[in-house]
């Protein structure tokens, strides 16, 4: 009998277990290349969504590779369970694993969770102006376990993302104007009426100060060594350093040539013998 018969008769005699293989095997390959193009499709989206609202590179690939990985472990799992192999096992030991993973890495994990939250909701993007867990600078990468700030002084501080996300977060870019106030101090012996004209006066020859919004010269309180007024004047969020800067040195140019002094702080003594 040449092999072909033996092959020939082995399938005859157990054609119905032949077939009922060959349908498993089909199946599976159909899973297979149905989860790998789910997986395909659901990564390219991700990565388009994510390029779309302007999200780290870095952060981009991993999203989109973490994506497309998981969904290929679910296919697997899925093709060995119609080849018949009982998955059961396989994903209790992948649990399992799991579980000791995330006991070792919680930390971590709640780093990555915060990371994705950031991602999503965006209270801040690169290069905006902020103030995390006290520390003021620009953003200068939003990573998946960490955020990096470079502060005035050149200073790159790296800020866990569990971190930023139970603490207030101050940002200063995200609205297109911002509002300057200062406390100018004087001397006791200077007239209020006189004080809010030089005030008013060097605000108004103070050039990029809003005209449109209010601008506000108030008489707030008597300090130990000054009385002391407060000043309310919008800029646009370029421009504030510049204007704060000048605006205070023509308030100090205007309050000299008036003689009007800013008093240091000063103690009075009372010696009693």
């Amino acid at each position: 009998m040449t092999f072909w018969e033996k092959v020939i008769q082995f399938i005859e005699k157990y054609d119905s277990i032949v077939i009922d293989y060959l349908l498993h095997i089909g199946f599976a390959i159909i899973i297979f290349l149905i989860g790998r193009f789910i997986a395909s499709f659901v990564s390219k989206q991700l990565r388009k969504i994510l390029i779309i609202r302007d999200v780290e590179p870095t952060i981009v690939k991993f999203t989109s590779s973490s994506a497309r990985y998981t969904i290929m472990g679910f296919t697997f799992v899925a093709v060995l369970g119609q080849l018949g192999v009982q998955t059961t096992s396989i994903v209790a030991i992948i649990g399992a694993a799991g579980l000791a993973i995330g006991l070792a890495l919680q930390g971590s994990l709640s780093n990555f969770a915060a990371g994705v939250l950031l991602i999503l909701f965006r209270p801040f993007k690169i290069g905006e102006l902020v103030i995390i867990s006290g520390i003021q600078g620009n953003i200068d990468a939003i990573q998946i376990f960490s955020t990096t700030i470079i502060t005035p002084t050149g200073e790159t501080v790296t800020i866990p993302n569990s971190q930023i996300l139970s603490t207030n977060i101050i940002n200063y870019t995200r609205q297109p104007n911002r509002r300057i106030d200062l406390t100018i101090g004087v001397d006791y012996s200077a007239d209020i009426k006189d004080v809010y004209k030089i005030l008013q006066g060097s605000i108004d020859k103070t050039s990029d100060i809003l005209t449109d919004l209010s601008r506000t010269v108030r008489f707030n309180e008597l300090g130990a060594s000054s009385i002391n007024f407060v000043i309310y004047v919008w800029v646009t969020n370029e421009n504030y350093s510049a204007v704060r800067t000048a605006l205070l040195e023509n308030i100090k140019l205007d309050l000299d040539s008036n003689n009007i002094n800013i008093p240091f702080p000063t103690m009075e003594l009372n010696i009693k013998k």
